[in-house]
């Protein structure tokens, strides 16, 4: 069934990449082609107008060969272009070339005579740069075109990954969903049929939850797409309808555009990574020295979070030289998360504090975190880590966030034998224990 879907996704994958393509492809061909060609005859008739005005010239020199030679050069030069003049009579012709190298060309032939005795055929080359087709000026619509493409390529790949994600459960509810909403019968001398209909009752009650649940995910992912989209929408209309004057205000909202683009983006890793996590990842676990591990993860963040306005304390009690099981790179990425989230949700009046106390208890590391931030309610001490959860905006600096990151943190610790919880520490704000196991000693 995994690989099916594995298969279904890289499918899907293909066709939006391709549809995208097509849909950019048909974009082009329809708005920008007919313009390129329309600015392509107005300037061969512009070079056209320009060579009649250089015979126009030149026929004034008819009788004197060196003057016609000079002004020949001159006017090449001048123009930065190719002039070749061919004497039929003689099978002779002269060349002034000061085209520059690397660039595009185009070629237009002419013949006029200019005396009375010799005929001659003209060749101009003019050149061509991008600056004189105005539609490549369009290409800022293209990239607007393409970005949109992208939102919405991203939109439908998250629902199309869900409905995958969920079909194995609904296919199970759909066969069984007679047998679940059925209304049993009571036997209260029958003790197999109590647990069959007290376990059936408790399955139903499970699938309710988690349909539910699939829909409160649905609706926070729906509002979190929907608001920087609007957004990308809105400024990439005033950029194709060619409402934005000024360069400065062009590149302003291109910024504007970039960050909601990544902002979708990084909402959209949270909930790879946390489905991943979800899905029984492949764990790569080592033995790793409590000791070294601890001393690391101090050092890192002692450097990094002066430059938010934060700092590090840390106290370590470990007696001999314990070491943990886990796979380290997930683990060091829990306590990015926890670490990242009271920087985000601390009083921007103050300076953060976040204090790490490390210690061993009963064959398990206990390491808590406590910052002096404004902490949460009691009794959403749980709540704080189920998926897209997010306390009061007020208590909060960062309006966007994905409500992921404190959920992809227990599913790590818990995959790996460990437990975390929230608490409220008796001096304010908040902590976050994370007990890990230790590995025996062989």
């Amino acid at each position: 069934m995994r690989h099916h879907i594995q298969f279904k996704m890289l499918i899907a994958h293909g066709i939006v990449l391709l549809l995208s393509l097509i849909l950019l492809g048909l974009y082009y061909w329809k708005f920008e082609i007919a313009d390129f060609a329309t600015e392509w005859e107005k300037l061969r008739h512009q070079f056209q107008q320009q060579d009649r005005q250089f015979i126009n010239e030149i026929n004034e020199f008819r009788g004197k060969p060196d003057e016609t030679r000079t002004f020949l050069y001159s006017y090449a030069q001048d123009h930065s272009m190719r002039i070749s003049m061919f004497d039929r009579e003689k099978g002779k012709s002269i060349t002034a070339d000061s085209l520059s190298h690397n660039i595009f060309s185009v070629t237009l032939q002419d013949d006029q005579y200019t005396d009375q005795k010799h005929r001659y055929d003209f060749t101009f080359t003019h050149p061509v740069t991008w600056n004189m087709l105005r539609p490549v000026q369009s290409s800022s619509h293209i990239l607007a075109v393409a970005v949109l493409l992208f939102c919405l390529s991203t939109v439908f790949l998250g629902i199309y990954s869900r409905r995958l994600a969920m079909l194995p459960l609904v296919t199970f509810y759909q066969k069984h969903s007679d047998l679940i909403k059925s209304d049993f019968p009571h036997y209260p001398n029958e003790m197999e049929w109590e647990k069959i209909y007290s376990s059936l009752l408790k399955a139903n009650e499970t699938l309710s939850l988690e349909k539910h649940r699939q829909s409160a995910a649905m609706a926070a992912i729906s509002h979190d797409l929907k608001t920087p989209l609007t957004s990308i929408k809105g400024y990439m209309e005033r950029l194709m309808r060619g409402r934005v004057q000024s360069e400065e205000k062009r590149q302003e909202y291109y910024q504007i555009i970039y960050r909601k683009a990544t902002e979708i983006e990084k909402l959209t890793q949270d909930l790879t990574e946390y489905v991943q996590n979800a899905n029984h990842p492949l764990l790569v676990r080592k033995r790793v020295p409590l000791h070294s591990f601890v001393r690391s993860i101090a050092s890192e963040y002692e450097e990094e979070l002066p430059t938010f306005s934060a700092k590090l304390s840390c106290s370590c009690s470990i007696i001999g030289n314990p070491t943990l099981f886990v796979d380290e790179q997930r683990i060091r990425r829990v306590f990015a998360n926890v670490i990242h989230n009271s920087l985000n949700h601390s009083s921007t009046q103050s300076e953060v504090h976040i204090s790490f106390r490390v210690y061993t208890e009963n064959d398990m590391a206990i390491f808590e975190l406590e910052d002096n931030g404004p902490g949460v309610p009691k009794e959403e001490l749980q709540k704080i880590f189920e998926p897209f959860y997010r306390v009061d905006k007020a208590r909060s600096k960062v309006k966007n966030g994905s409500g992921l990151g404190l959920a992809i943190c227990k599913g790590m610790v818990e995959k790996q034998d460990g437990r975390i919880h929230a608490y409220l520490p008796e001096k304010g704000g908040l902590g976050i224990k994370i007990a890990l196991p230790l590995q025996a000693a062989e």
